[in-house]
């Protein structure tokens, strides 16, 4: 059997699969989401089964996508990862860690009261952690505290944030007023049936009392929550569960996948990593 590094030597060219990609994409992979805004990515509802044959792929990666399914999903989409790798092919999952924004939540909690930097940092720290597990509405508490720090240039803040998250240069988002015709630029006619369906379902809520809504009705976005959370030894178990031997934690720069810091998937072209706060773990089929 071939070792994973040996795979796309030579005139080989190698099949890799990156599965719920969102916007994250590199030639040379084949991409597939739910929803595509982009030719190179191919529509799929990934519940359903990866629509690849056995042991059809080199490689098999996805990044901060299983958090979004529950634990019984996520097991799933790491079983179906498997099926269409072939045998010595490479995974590779980057999930945020939770392990770490617990102890950075620790580190806030146990710091002085008497600290000014205290309150702002612990206030984002308890977003962090559970914002994403618990909005009932579209950014949740997330969004909002971002544009605020942006908006006051609490360059403080803005730098704690930015080291938790994305190392981009929009890790803030605009406001809608300012990046509405941006928004229309990038319109297509899925993008417009989504739509459609989101104005549906918010007739249905104005017949829902005001007062019961947010108790009833989840209006975040499709792939917006957090279903679960992992930290090394969940991802270990989680690996081992679908079939999978050989699992590591590794860095964010290191893989067994043939020139992947190449394809800027996980790295930057700076050399940073594009994802804060994650861990990232491989395993061979």
């Amino acid at each position: 059997m071939a070792s994973p590094l040996q795979i796309g030597k030579g005139n080989i060219v190698m099949r890799k699969l990156n599965f719920g990609c969102g916007d994250r994409i590199s030639p040379g992979w084949t991409n597939i989401d739910f929803h595509s805004s982009d030719s190179r990515i191919q529509r799929a509802n990934l519940l359903a089964g990866f629509p690849f044959p056995n042991d059809y792929f080199d490689a098999v990666y996805s990044s901060h996508v299983i958090e979004h399914f529950t634990r019984k999903q996520g097991l799933f989409l790491i079983k179906e990862a498997r099926r269409v790798l072939r045998p010595g092919g490479v995974i590779r999952i980057v999930v945020p860690d939770l392990e770490e924004s617990c102890k950075e939540y620790l580190r806030i909690l146990n710091m002085s009261d008497s600290d000014s930097a205290k309150r702002p940092m612990y206030d984002w720290i308890i977003v962090e952690l559970l914002d994403q597990l618990v909005r009932s509405v579209p950014s949740g508490d997330m969004g909002p505290m971002m544009n605020q720090a942006n908006s006051r240039g609490n360059d403080q803040l803005m730098a704690y944030i930015r080291s938790r998250k994305e190392n981009k240069l929009d890790s803030f988002p605009l406001s809608r007023s300012s990046s509405s015709l941006a928004g229309i630029k990038r319109l297509t006619p899925e993008k417009i049936s989504t739509k459609l369906n989101y104005w549906y379902l918010k007739f249905i809520r104005m017949l829902i009392p005001a007062h019961l809504r947010s108790l009833v009705l989840i209006e975040t976005r499709i792939g917006e929550r957090h279903r679960w959370m992992y930290d090394r030894y969940g991802m270990k178990i989680l690996f081992e569960d679908a079939g999978f031997f050989d699992c590591r934690m590794v860095r964010f720069d290191e893989s067994s996948i043939l020139h992947f810091n190449e394809d800027c998937l996980d790295v930057n072209p700076d050399g940073t990593s594009y994802k804060n706060i994650s861990i990232y773990f491989e395993a061979i089929k």
